[in-house]
């Protein structure tokens, strides 16, 4: 805003205050006139401090209302937060050529991917190379031996021990009284036939003694072979024990 004064009237501060007063209707006492150096003007001061001087240029600002008070307290409890949670991803920011440093950061991870690929094919080569020669090559003929006389021991002496064990529990007395008892089961047997077949022959008319004499053969040969085949059995049991074991 330009405002004209004659230069030899005495114009004060106050004058222009009530100038702009007339034209924005700004109250005076919310008027503050600065220098362009920031020096506040006094209203009393006047405008021109000698005749000579023509222009003078000055600031003006306006006092508006203030708030309840508090943001202050708001703003350094904000920035006390955003300090703590710092961001470390620019990768979304621009550099000075307006490139995003996502795409520069990629541009340079890839040329440094191609940089070394020729050094990962030639590992891939001789790794392809090594196989190759290692299964080419020929099976040593070494001959390994197994010197832990401490564990041959251990082992002989514990199968002695099984084995012991195991003879001494079939020459139990238990064993063979179960063995004296089958064959004493058979020979009641027998008798029980004979006898049955004596009274058959006793009751039947017309008997003969050649036909007594020929059952009593037959029952012989009947329990011994029974005989046969319980000591075949009670062998056959031994060695299959001793075959677990």
């Amino acid at each position: 805003m330009c405002l004209t004064f004659p230069t030899d009237a005495h114009i004060t501060i106050f004058d222009i205050k009530q100038v702009v007063y007339k034209r924005l209707l700004l109250e005076p006492k919310d008027q503050y006139l600065y220098t362009t150096s920031g020096k506040l003007l006094n209203d009393h001061a006047p405008i021109f401090e000698n005749e000579n001087e023509e222009f003078v240029n000055v600031n003006l600002r306006i006092r508006i209302l203030g708030g309840k008070g508090g943001f202050g307290s708001m703003l350094r409890a904000q920035g006390g937060k955003m300090a703590s949670q710092k961001t470390t991803n620019f990768e979304a920011c621009r550099d000075l050529n307006g490139r995003r440093l996502r795409t520069v950061n990629e541009a340079r991870r890839l040329a440094d991917h191609l940089e070394q690929e020729p050094e990962r094919q030639r590992a891939q080569r001789e790794k392809v190379k090594k196989k190759i020669e290692e299964g080419l090559r020929e099976p040593s003929t070494k001959k390994h031996r197994f010197d832990d006389t401490a564990y041959l021991k251990a082992s002989e002496e514990m199968k002695e021990k099984v084995q012991n064990t195991v003879a001494e529990a079939l020459q139990k007395p238990g064993i063979n009284k179960k063995n004296d008892a089958s064959i004493g089961s058979s020979k009641n047997t027998i008798a029980s036939l004979s006898m049955w077949d004596v009274e058959i022959s006793d009751s039947d008319s017309g008997g003969s003694d050649d036909n007594d004499t020929e059952v009593e053969d037959n029952l012989e040969d009947t329990a011994s072979k029974k005989k046969e085949k319980g000591k075949e059995k009670d062998k056959d049991t031994k060695k299959r024990k001793l075959s677990e074991i």
